[in-house]
Order: structure tokens, then C-alpha cells, then sequence
């Protein structure tokens, strides 16, 4: 027999992570130099250096590139056909009548010719995805002075095949079958390849296992940990859960859904008479914003949503003043960084600005280098002075039905049905400095910015006299004495900024100052949790979000595991180790479902993707992550590559998900979803909703319903994309 230590799991996962793996018998990449060579050409194209456009770009970016691809050495070299310069001369100048031609040229039968264009694109996922992103999302003034689709990456890829004709041929064998590891692995138990000391069920299990390949002993690990995490937060979830207090609690505190919200909201909650919500960070209000002094405006909501009105920053009334100063510093500095940039990357001024700019830039790397805090300070007080100063202006961007409606959904999906006397609305943001990955340490609700902004305009949407009389109007009542203000969480710090306390009348002074106490303190007790995870000391913390050279100012959202949607008493007394991402739910104030629709459809879809983000990066950080940040390049300011060039990493580097031992921190799972709601709601709801039933019949997202009556827990399974309940078969 094997016995019972080889019989389990975490000994036999250890055996096979410390054996060496024999390769497997795989086709050399061979499109990996042809990928190469269009990697180099899109990186000219997409991100050219100032003063070193490339000419033509107009015409998008088959046609410019094309006439100098057939002057490339570098083509010549791979080319296995005569005169390859003529053969790109004479291709068609239409991106799409390219492919065909050059497919026909290469011979292939139809059913080959559509595997090797999902080859082709899926051979440059970098920029295939960048350009997806330009035509969907960009904004067509972006993009006309460079327009380019899939089919000019298409068209450039298969004219390079077209001269080297054999690399298509060898790119559309199947990889041969994996060799097993059942000598390796009986080498590391001490037993001999033969097996002859295990009886025959023994043998046979052995060799079972031994002949698993990389894909399906990973996916036997990923299901261990799933089901491992899933009855550890079923557990904590009580079969009935905790009836809520009538006594009227000092504030209330809405935060963003991300997971780093969980311990913060924890902490708080310990500190005194408080109730927190989980609501979508960029809270509700579908807008782009365009910052004091900047010409543009960025996306202050999910990728999901596109922005239904633009604010402007303006300055708050009583600051003028200071808001002239601040943005006068901010142009300064902003004009000094551009002229610095330009020279530095022009072809004639490069030299000579090195020799100006050197000891400056010396002085600055030295201070960024021996004294990170007193460097970040400077930047970041200026950054404080215009936020302090300015304000989202409300001021005929938005109609009284369009505040309403914002206001509406807040109240709908978090059924919040009675306000304490404060009401603070908490957005969130990271610090780190030259990471080119530090949006990913922002809100992803606000489309990976900063989301105070979008608190800010909420608050005072609901200040309005106006609205809450509308409000009241629909049944939504509002305390009369209740004030709403707004705040901002550095999850990197973990620091709750209060905006605009002049405007928080006297009466509620001495409140907002007892709560801004305790949010000091809950924070001081949330940089103790985050230390230990990270490894390292409170006072390291700061130093990670302020040193240049840092490489992990936090982990981010590693760790995600979980969507829990429902009563704040389902979770309150648990600790939830910050993997879980909580939104508020109240059945009983959604009796067709209308809410929960909403939750599951936009809120959860996100963080599944968020999810998926992680799960892919590390399970194969080479293909689908960034690889070592140490060695990323960051490429004309739309993302990085490793080295010198190649293909745009597609997600996260290893020090966002990896320790520094080399082992993950982040354990790959699929998305857990738990809903506290009657189980024929749910059921409507997925019904009429394709995206759910693939996301939860493909088990891209698990799902467990508790109903909020009897408290019992019930695993959604498919059956034809429907659901069967059977907790018999599944106990919680």
C-alpha cells in the first residue's frame, strides 16, 4: 500500500513540486523570432520616442509598416524564400485582401488557415489586446493620427510567414504527449521504478498520479484549495445569522468592495458605536472627471460603464487663493517634467541635457535613494494642497433626475434603511512611486484611479435638500440631523484622509472628531495585520510606499478568494483575512430581485475578472504575468516589456503574487460567490442572465446560496444550465 502519509495531498504536492520535471517533448515555439521581429515593429509604431515618429503613421498600421518591413535585415536573415523585399513590395495594400492573399500563398487548408490565425493572435496577446483596447475604448480622436485593427496585425504576421513559409507548417503541430514522472517521483519516496514493495490498488494509484500531466495536477491542486477555502468561510458564516440592533450607532462608513476594505472595516468597527457597507468604489456615479489644470479627462468608473457626464474641478468657495497657487506649482512642475522629457529623448538635444540635467537628476536620485519619506512629502503635499483646494463641481453637469437616480441606487443596493447622524463615504487609493503597476494599487471600480473623487460627489449629491425631499418622496428617508461627508483609505499606509471638513456643520464637529481619532486607530491596527503578511515592521511601511527602488509597496489584492453579498452580520464577527470582497445586500428590501441583478452583473463580474487576473498570473507568471519587475521597461507610457522588447506583459509581475522565497502568496482559485438571499430569487435572476449562467455553469465563479430565513447553505450545481439543490449530497 502506500501508505498514509503518501496517500496525502500536501506530502504528494510537495514530492511533486521538489521533483525535477522532464521536459516535455514540445515543438520549438517556432513563431517565437517572427513574433519578435512584429513585436519590435508595433513598439515603433504604437510607442515611438519624441522625435522619432515614424512617418506615415496615418495610414494605420499595415500600411506603414509594411514598405519598411521589406528593408529589415533582420527579415532577410529569417527569410527562407528569394528576394523576400519583393514579396513584401508586392503584397496587397489592403490589411484584409493581405491575409488571404498571403494564406493562399502558404497553401494551407481552410481548417489549418483558422488554427494559425488563433495562433497568430494569440503570439502577440500584448498588443493584439492593446489594440482591442484602442478601437473599444481609447476614443477615436486617440487614435486617428494611428489607426490600426487585427486585421493590420494579422496582415503583417502572415506576410512574415509568407516568406518564411516553413514556421507555419511547424507552428501547426500538435505538441507531443507529456512523459510521466514515475521514476523521478518514486526516486524522491525511495521506492524502485518497478514498485514491486506496493500491492497491485497501491501500483496502479501510483502510476495514476505519477502519469497526471503539469495541466491536470494543477487543476487537482486548485480544486483542493477551493474546496479547503470554501468550508473554512462557510464555517464562519453562521447558520443563522445575527439579528441586527435597533440602537442608532454614531456614523455609518460605506467603503469600496476590494478586499484590503475587509480589515479596515474590521478595525473600524472595533473601534466604537460604527456600521459599515460595502458599495462599489467609484460609487454609483458614472462620470469622467477632468482634474484642476488637466486638458483631458480619465474615467472615474468600471470598464463595464461608460461616463454619463464630465465634471470639472473647480475651486472650493473660501480657497481661491490657495487653489491659484496650488495649480500654478502643479503647471510647473508639470511643464519642467515635459521639457525634460522631450529634451532628454530627441535625437539632437539628448547629449546636451544629460550634461545640463546630470546633477540635478544625481541630486534627486540621491534624495529619492537615502530619504524616500522627506522626497514623497514634497510631491505628495502639493498633490494634498490642489485636492484640499478643489473640488468635483456639480454645477450644470448633472440635472436633478440624474443626482436622484445615483442617489436611488445607493439606497437600493446597499438597503441601507436608516442613517446615523454621520455618514462618511470612503474611496480608496494606493501609494508607490516609479511603479509602472501602480493603478493596479488603485480603485478598479474607478477604472484603477484614485476613488475620493467619486465619494466626494455622492456626499454632496445627498446634502442636497432637494434630493433628499425626492428621496423621502419614494420612501427613502434620510435623518434629518444626518450630514454626509467623504474620505479617502491609502491601502498602501493605510490612512483615512477626511475632504472638505469647513463643510461639515459645527453641531457634527465633535463627532467627526472622534471618528477621525478612530480611524487612526484602526489603521494603526490594520498596518500590524498587513506587517505580518508583508513580512516586515510598521515602520517599514511607509518606506515601501515612498522608497523608488521598492519592487512590493503592498500585495494588492492577493489573495482574493471570495464575493460575499449580503447583511454586514453575516461577516462582522469574522475574520475574513482580507480575501473577500464584501458587498451589502438587503433581501428584503428587493422583492423582484432588481438589486441583486445588479450586484451579480456588474460588481461580481468585475471581480471575477479581477480574480481570473490573479489566478492566470501566477499559475504561469512567464505567459500570462509580467515576469521579475526588476527587469521591466516601461514602453512609450501604454505598458511594459520585459528586457529590451517583445510582446507587452499581459498581467501582473511575480512580486505582486510571489514571496521573496520564491513561493506564492497568492493561492490560485477560482471566485467563490455567497448570496444571502431566498434561493428561487437567485435562480430568477441567473435565469435571465446569460453571463451568469456561463460564469457559474462553466464554474468560472462558484456559488452557495444562504437562505436569510433558515440560515441553510446550499452549492449551486448545473444540470442542463439550470440549478439542482441538493445539501444532502453537499453539507455546509
Amino acid at each position: 500500500m502506500l501508505g498514509p502519509d503518501l496517500s496525502r495531498l500536501d506530502v504528494l504536492m510537495a514530492a511533486l513540486c521538489k521533483v525535477e520535471p522532464t521536459k516535455n517533448a514540445q515543438v520549438e515555439d517556432k513563431l517565437a523570432p517572427a513574433t519578435a521581429l512584429l513585436a519590435k515593429w508595433c513598439s515603433a509604431f504604437f510607442a515611438p520616442s519624441s522625435g522619432r515618429l515614424m512617418r506615415d503613421r496615418d495610414l494605420g498600421l499595415y500600411r506603414a509598416i509594411r514598405p519598411m518591413l521589406a528593408a529589415d535585415r533582420e527579415l532577410s536573415r529569417l527569410a527562407t524564400v528569394a528576394a523576400p523585399e519583393e514579396v513584401c513590395g508586392c503584397a496587397a495594400q489592403d490589411p484584409v485582401e493581405a491575409v488571404t492573399e498571403n494564406l493562399e500563398a502558404l497553401a494551407l487548408s481552410a481548417l489549418d488557415r483558422e488554427r494559425l490565425i488563433e495562433r497568430l493572435i494569440a503570439a502577440l496577446p500584448g498588443w493584439a489586446g492593446h489594440i482591442r483596447w484602442r478601437n473599444a475604448h481609447a476614443g477615436a480622436l486617440a487614435v486617428e493620427d494611428a489607426p490600426a485593427t487585427i486585421a493590420d496585425l494579422l496582415a503583417l504576421s502572415t506576410l512574415v510567414l509568407r516568406v518564411t513559409p516553413e514556421r507555419a507548417q511547424q507552428a501547426l503541430r500538435e505538441p507531443l504527449t507529456a512523459k510521466t514522472r514515475l521514476g523521478a517521483l518514486a526516486a524522491y519516496f525511495g521506492l524502485e521504478p518497478s514498485l514491486t514493495r506496493l500491492h497491485a490498488q497501491g501500483q496502479a494509484h501510483f502510476r495514476e498520479i505519477a502519469a497526471m500531466t503539469e495541466l491536470e495536477l494543477g487543476l487537482l491542486f486548485m480544486r483542493a484549495a477551493e474546496r479547503h477555502f470554501r468550508d473554512s468561510l462557510v464555517a464562519k458564516i453562521g447558520s443563522t445569522p445575527v439579528k441586527g440592533t435597533t440602537v442608532r450607532c454614531d456614523a455609518q462608513l460605506v467603503f469600496c468592495i476590494d478586499v484590503r476594505s475587509e480589515p479596515f472595516r474590521r478595525a473600524i468597527e472595533a473601534q466604537g458605536s460604527y456600521e459599515t457597507f460595502g458599495y462599489a468604489g467609484f460609487f454609483g456615479v458614472p462620470m469622467a472627471l477632468r482634474a484642476a489644470g488637466d486638458e483631458s479627462s480619465r474615467k472615474q468608473l468600471p470598464v463595464l460603464l461608460e461616463p454619463q457626464f464630465e465634471l470639472v474641478e473647480q475651486p472650493v468657495a473660501g480657497l481661491e487663493q490657495q487653489a491659484r497657487s496650488s495649480s500654478r506649482k502643479r503647471r510647473a512642475a508639470d511643464l519642467a517634467r515635459q521639457t525634460v522629457r522631450v529634451l532628454k529623448d530627441g535625437l539632437a538635444t539628448s547629449f546636451s541635457a544629460a550634461e545640463a540635467i546630470g546633477p540635478a537628476a544625481a541630486a534627486l536620485m540621491a534624495l529619492r535613494t537615502f530619504a524616500p519619506k522627506r522626497c514623497f512629502k514634497l510631491s505628495s503635499t502639493d498633490a494634498a494642497a490642489i485636492e484640499d483646494s478643489h473640488a468635483p463641481s456639480l454645477q450644470g453637469a448633472l440635472q436633478h433626475d440624474d443626482e436622484l437616480a445615483i442617489a436611488r441606487a445607493f439606497f437600493e443596493l446597499t438597503g441601507l434603511c436608516s442613517t446615523a447622524p454621520l455618514v462618511l463615504f470612503v474611496g480608496h487609493g494606493g501609494s508607490a512611486v516609479n511603479n509602472p503597476y501602480a493603478a493596479a494599487l488603485d480603485c478598479g471600480a474607478c477604472g484603477g484611479h484614485r476613488g475620493g473623487a467619486n465619494a466626494r460627489v455622492l456626499a454632496a449629491i445627498l446634502n442636497k435638500a432637494a434630493i433628499r425631499d425626492s428621496l423621502a418622496a419614494e420612501g427613502f428617508r434620510i435623518g434629518s440631523d444626518t450630514v454626509f461627508a467623504a474620505a479617502e483609505h491609502d491601502t498602501t499606509c493605510d490612512t483615512a484622509r477626511i475632504f472638505d471638513v469647513h463643510l461639515v456643520p459645527a453641531t457634527h464637529r465633535r463627532k467627526l472628531g472622534v471618528l477621525m481619532d478612530d480611524l487612526a486607530a484602526a489603521g494603526a491596527s490594520c498596518r500590524q495585520e498587513r506587517a505580518a503578511k508583508l513580512r516586515t515592521t510598521e515602520g517599514d511601511l511607509d518606506k515601501r510606499a515612498t522608497h523608488w527602488g521598492e519592487v512590493r509597496p503592498e500585495w494588492g489584492l492577493a489573495g482574493n478568494a471570495a464575493f460575499v453579498v449580503g447583511r454586514r452580520s453575516l461577516t462582522r464577527d469574522s475574520n475574513l483575512e482580507g480575501r473577500v470582497f464584501l458587498h451589502s445586500y438587503e433581501w428584503k428590501s428587493d422583492p423582484d430581485g432588481t438589486a441583486l441583478e445588479t450586484i451579480l452583473t456588474a460588481p461580481m463580474v468585475v471581480a471575477q475578472w479581477i480574480n481570473c487576473q490573479y489566478l492566470f498570473s501566477t499559475v504561469d507568471n512567464q505567459r500570462y504575468g509580467a515576469g521579475d519587475k526588476i527587469t521591466h521597461n516601461v514602453l512609450g507610457g501604454i505598458g511594459v516589456v520585459q528586457g529590451n522588447g517583445g510582446d507587452l506583459c499581459i498581467g501582473l509581475p511575480r512580486q505582486s503574487l510571489f514571496d521573496d522565497d520564491g513561493l506564492p502568496f497568492h493561492t490560485p482559485q477560482r471566485l467563490l460567490t455567497i448570496v444571502e438571499a431566498p434561493i428561487e430569487r437567485i435562480e430568477m435572476v441567473i435565469e435571465r442572465n446569460a453571463i451568469l449562467e456561463r460564469l457559474f455553469g462553466n464554474e468560472w465563479v462558484h456559488l452557495i446560496a444562504v437562505d436569510p430565513v433558515t440560515g441553510r447553505k446550499v452549492k449551486w450545481r448545473t444540470c442542463s444550465h439550470r440549478s439542482v439543490q441538493n445539501p444532502a449530497a453537499h453539507p455546509f
